[in-house]
């Protein structure tokens, strides 16, 4: 099979809708796109020798950035930010969601509404890719939305992707963990409570394509 894109999708935050309640007031869901295996590896060689020299942390090491302290998480995006990797996001602020919508069905409707969101508005810069999804969700769920994202996807005629992989916490893939490293990144940009708010988007910044916030307008 021809090389293709490589794309590893991560959340931050949760779809439930009781913000206040248990829910998080926001949902982030950022893809990390790789044009090619050549590139996908490049990256996967200087997140290791970071892990390995920076820190002197073996294989069995993950980076997961709620785990991480501050300058722990600034050190790994700086290491991967020259890497040929782009960022795509999405963000859900819930408050912005008009009541009676579909969006406010359930909280696995507005997630798998998210990523198709995510994967269809990139200006035709996601196209044909392998999609690679932290395994770690309930796998009928995660099939759910596979179904629900080709059907969606055929409707819209678009080809964005031609193969999924559930990639399992125990595999210690290195890409999924930069996947999640993104994916705090950015959702800590909008919490007005951490100090560190903006050092982590900061050190994405060279890889950030688009971060589109989603939802109504305020007022």
């Amino acid at each position: 099979m021809a090389d293709g894109q490589l794309v590893y999708i991560d959340e931050s935050g949760d779809a439930g809708l009781k913000v206040g309640r248990g829910s998080t007031p926001t949902l982030v869901v950022a893809a990390v796109v790789f044009e090619c295996t050549a590139d996908a590896e490049e990256t996967a060689s200087r997140i290791r020798q970071h892990r390995e020299e920076a820190l002197a942390k073996g294989p069995s090491f993950q980076f997961h950035f709620t785990d991480l302290r501050r300058d722990w998480r600034v050190g790994f995006l700086e290491a991967v930010s020259g890497c040929p990797f782009a960022v795509w996001a999405i963000v859900v602020q819930k408050d912005r969601i008009w009541q009676g919508t579909q969006l406010r069905r359930s909280p696995e409707y507005l997630y798998n509404f998210t990523v198709k969101q995510l994967l269809t508005y990139t200006f035709g810069k996601i196209g044909d890719a392998k999609l690679f999804v932290d395994g770690e969700a309930g796998r009928e769920s995660l099939r759910r939305m596979v179904t629900y994202l080709r059907r969606e996807c055929r409707k819209a005629g678009l080809t964005v992707f031609r193969d999924v992989r559930f990639v399992p916490k125990r595999e210690c893939n290195v890409l999924v963990q930069l996947a999640d490293m993104v994916t705090g990144g950015i959702a800590r940009s909008y919490r007005d409570d951490k100090k560190d708010r903006h050092l982590y988007r900061r050190a994405i910044g060279p890889r950030l394509r688009n971060v589109w916030e989603f939802g109504r307008p305020w007022g």
